[in-house]
């Protein structure tokens, strides 16, 4: 154990926020992600284990919590992607829905990080006690109005662009 966290909560850590700065980046440089790039392999990949690797950290949680459902859906939100990369199962829809599940990967992980970092940092005294925190919420709500906007603008681009392997 490092720092009160442990190891398995340092590997969660690190690989947790490569993949939301992977997943991030991705979105802003190319508005998509589109999965047969290698980097963003490497956000799905990470960000699946990083979400299974939430589940071991119990001791933290003393439960589980709605951080740990967030993992299961962000999961779920990589496989109906992955699943809808290879089958076009919805027609037209299958393009737009397999986008915003891979861009609502990045705001579920966003969620439990963002309350996460805000009760951890600084050590002596974080900025935050508890998710229900009026700072905690105002980063949410502030998660909900970005991350729904840049799902319309996606949705907008890809029916004017015509866009299909996205």
């Amino acid at each position: 154990m490092i720092g009160g966290i442990s190891y398995i909560g340092w590997f969660h850590t690190i690989l947790g926020i490569a993949a939301i700065v992977t997943g991030l980046y991705l979105l802003l440089r190319d508005r998509f992600i589109f999965m047969d790039t290698r980097l963003a392999k490497f956000y799905m990949l990470s960000t699946v284990i990083t979400s299974a690797s939430s589940f071991l950290l119990y001791g933290a949680t003393g439960s589980f919590n709605t951080a740990h459902w967030l993992s299961v859906l962000t999961i779920l939100a990589v496989l109906f992607a992955l699943v809808l990369n290879r089958h076009n199962i919805f027609g037209f829809l299958t393009v737009y829905l397999k986008q915003l599940a891979l861009t609502g990967t990045v705001f579920f992980s966003m969620l439990p990080t963002t309350a996460e970092v805000l009760q951890r940092l600084p050590p002596s005294n974080p900025i935050v006690d508890s998710i229900e925190d009026p700072l905690v919420l105002s980063f949410y709500m502030a998660y909900v109005v970005i991350f729904s906007l840049f799902g319309i603008y996606q949705v907008i681009k890809i029916y004017r662009e015509n866009i299909d392997g996205v």
